[in-house]
C-alpha cells in the first residue's frame, strides 16, 4: 500500500485466466492452487454472515416473544384502572294516605246516641253502612276486636255505659247464647222492644 492511489488498492484486480501468480493484500505471491483457495474463503464468509445474521434475528423474535410472555401481567396492569360505579337508590318520600270522611259518610256513620238506651234493655245495631259493628274485649278501641256485629242483630244491654273516646260503651250479650257477651260503641245501637 506504498502507492498514492487508493483506489487500486482496495479494488481487487482483474484476473487474468492461466496466469502464475497474483499479489495478495499483503502482497504475498500465491499460485494457482492458492486462487482456488481464496474464491472458496470469499464465498464461506458470506454464507457465514447470512447464516449468522439468521440466527441473530430468530434469537431477537425468540427473545421478544419471552418478554411478552414475562411482561403480560405488567402489561395489562399499567394500563388505566376502571373506577367502580356504586349505584344508590335515591329515597322517595313514601305519600301519606289520609282519610278524609266526606259529610254524606260522617252522617250516615255516626247517628246520635238515644237516650232510651239502658241496662236491661235491648238495641239493634244501626248506622254502620252494612259494615258492621266490631264487638271487642272491652269498651274501647284500644281492646281485641272479637267479633263483628251484623246490620240489623238484636243485642240485650247488661252493663255500661262506660265513655271512652268522648263515646258511650255498652256491654252487650247474644240473645241466642248467653255466655257470648262484647263491648261495642253506643253510636251504632239503637233501642228496640223486646224481640
Amino acid at each position: 500500500m506504498s502507492s498514492g492511489n487508493w483506489v487500486e488498492e482496495t479494488l481487487p484486480t482483474p484476473r487474468v485466466e492461466g496466469s502464475a501468480s497474483h499479489h495478495d493484500i499483503e502482497g504475498e505471491e500465491y499460485g494457482e492452487a492458492g486462487e482456488a483457495g481464496r474464491s472458496e474463503r470469499a464465498t464461506v464468509p458470506g454464507a457465514a454472515w447470512l447464516l449468522g445474521c439468521g440466527v441473530i434475528l430468530l434469537a431477537l423474535v425468540v427473545g421478544g416473544l419471552w418478554g411478552l410472555y414475562l411482561l403480560r401481567g405488567q402489561i395489562a396492569e399499567s394500563g388505566p384502572t376502571p373506577t367502580p360505579i356504586i349505584w344508590t337508590p335515591t329515597p322517595v318520600p313514601t305519600p301519606v294516605v289520609t282519610m278524609v270522611p266526606s259529610p254524606t259518610t260522617t252522617r250516615e256513620l255516626v247517628p246520635t246516641v238515644s237516650p232510651e238506651i239502658a241496662i236491661g234493655g235491648y238495641v239493634r245495631v244501626a248506622g254502620t253502612g252494612g259494615y258492621g259493628l266490631n264487638l271487642r274485649a272491652g269498651p274501647g278501641e284500644d281492646y281485641e276486636r272479637l267479633d263483628v256485629a251484623l246490620e240489623g242483630e238484636i243485642f240485650l244491654i247488661v252493663d255500661g255505659p262506660t265513655v271512652y273516646g268522648g263515646s258511650e260503651w255498652w256491654k252487650l250479650r247474644d240473645l241466642e247464647e248467653g255466655e257470648r257477651e262484647w263491648w261495642a260503641v253506643g253510636n251504632f245501637l239503637e233501642p228496640v222492644e223486646h224481640p
